[in-house]
């Protein structure tokens, strides 16, 4: 398939729930929706609600949470990727984080946030570097650099 190709196909993703292209269910799935997407690229939205389990109560979400943020967008975009070739949701560990900023300290209750992914480098055993960014109303929040791995298709975290 031609990076055209795959492009084409990955828009018609767009605006899918999160949950059709991960593993994660309630109460640790985070994020809504797809917004955006490329081969190497994903843009999630989610808004902080009272049921979300990482809210305290009357101050919001820590903004430490945003490395889960962001590894769930990587996750979505991983997904989104084997759906095209038609493969469910491949299983992923988060390997480690760098350089994580935040300007806040934490994700307030009713607002909407926007995570967005962008890969760096992937080696065929499934090992992923992304560089990752929360926005608030178009202004970037909180940034880091995430390494991944991504299992092949048809193994189990144990393999």
């Amino acid at each position: 398939m031609t990076e055209a190709e795959l492009s084409q196909q990955l828009n018609q993703l767009v605006g899918m729930p999160v949950a059709e292209f991960v593993l994660h269910r309630e109460p640790m799935l985070l994020l809504d929706q797809l917004i955006k997407i490329g081969p190497e690229f994903a843009l999630c939205e989610w808004r902080i609600r009272e049921d979300n389990g990482f809210l305290v109560p009357n101050v919001g979400v820590p903004a430490y949470i945003g490395v889960e943020y962001m590894a769930q967008c990587i996750a979505t975009h991983a997904g989104a990727r084997e759906r095209v070739d038609g493969f469910p949701p491949p299983v992923g560990l988060l390997l480690g984080t760098r350089h994580y900023k935040a300007s806040q300290r934490y994700f307030e209750l009713g607002v909407t946030y926007r995570v967005e992914c962008n890969e760096l480098v992937r080696s065929m055993e499934g090992m992923g570097s992304f560089d990752c960014r929360i926005f608030l109303k178009g202004e970037i929040i909180a940034e880091a650099r995430l390494t991944v791995l991504q299992k092949s298709r048809g193994k189990s975290i144990n393999e």
